[in-house]
């Protein structure tokens, strides 16, 4: 597969072929808040390319704008400069047609809702589009089995654990079957067993179909495991730092993941995070 390539800090290692051109294009984004603090500058010239069916991580310091830029891609906020497209599309274009699914740190489920009834939730709100398309969208039931929550489609988020919640979250995003998934932090609040449960489940899920993923992540395991390469920005302002490609076997199993080739990938994500902690 194609990596991830970077040309903010030089020219690509090789020119777009016709998978790269249907991926995600980052071009020269940057984003500034403004409040009462002052400025602050969120990012900064960032520039990617992701090809079509990568699984990304993105890893930086706390405030390096990794959420920013996750936002501006799905087009929940507008860059200051710069552009996306997803697939040839604008952001915008692509969540209108439901090319976009998204999955936060919360699983923002409705208490009163059951799961099967949440995971419903996107097709009850989008039934009447008005961009004249009809969608594809899967079986919310198929989905949440293969999830292994096919025993709990009647109860409520409230009778389940918090990996539970989280497996819901990301089967009511893809209910569209959208072509790419932007998860933020979504393992942040589990313990550390329950984490690698769901990453282990969420791999599986994305061999199955091999949907673009982009996942923010503050742990460099589970931001090596899981990815084809990590994106390590720093920050002040938020840029990229480097890519470091992950050139490991899949499945990602026990053996994988304890491996020296493992190691020596995390090594080097932990060397990228320690200066771009300490850079200007």
């Amino acid at each position: 597969m194609t990596e991830v390539s970077q040309s903010s800090n030089g020219p690509r290692a090789q020119a777009p072929d016709r998978e790269m051109e249907l991926g995600v294009d980052i071009v020269g984004v940057s984003k500034t808040f403004h409040d009462r603090g002052g400025i602050a500058i969120a990012l900064k010239d960032v520039d990617l390319h992701i090809a079509r069916g990568q699984f990304v991580t993105v890893i930086g310091p706390t405030g390096c704008g990794k959420s920013t830029l996750i936002g501006i891609v799905g087009g929940l906020i507008q860059p200051d400069r710069g552009t996306v497209s997803i697939f040839g599309e604008p952001p915008a274009r692509a969540v209108l047609a439901k090319h976009v699914g998204f999955v936060p740190q919360s699983p923002a489920l409705l208490p009163w809702r059951s799961v099967l009834d949440n995971v419903r939730l996107p097709l009850q709100v989008n039934r009447k589009a008005d961009d004249g398309r009809a969608p594809n969208y899967r079986d919310p039931v198929e989905i949440l089995e293969s999830f292994g929550l096919g025993g709990v489609l009647g109860r409520r988020p409230g009778q389940l654990s918090g990996g539970m919640q989280q497996r819901v979250a990301i089967a009511r995003a893809l209910v569209f079957d959208p072509s790419i998934l932007l998860m933020d932090e979504p393992f942040s609040a589990l313990d550390e067993l329950t984490r690698e449960q769901q990453r282990h489940r969420l791999l599986e899920v994305w061999q199955s179909n091999q949907k673009t993923v982009i996942f923010v992540t503050h742990s460099v395991p589970e931001a090596v495991a899981l990815a084809d390469c990590v994106v390590v920005m720093a920050g002040e302002p938020g840029r990229v730092r480097t890519v470091v490609p992950v050139e490991l076997p899949r499945p990602r199993t026990e053996s994988v993941e304890t491996s020296d080739a493992f190691r020596e990938i995390e090594r080097q994500v932990r060397s990228e995070l320690r200066s771009a902690w300490s850079s200007p």
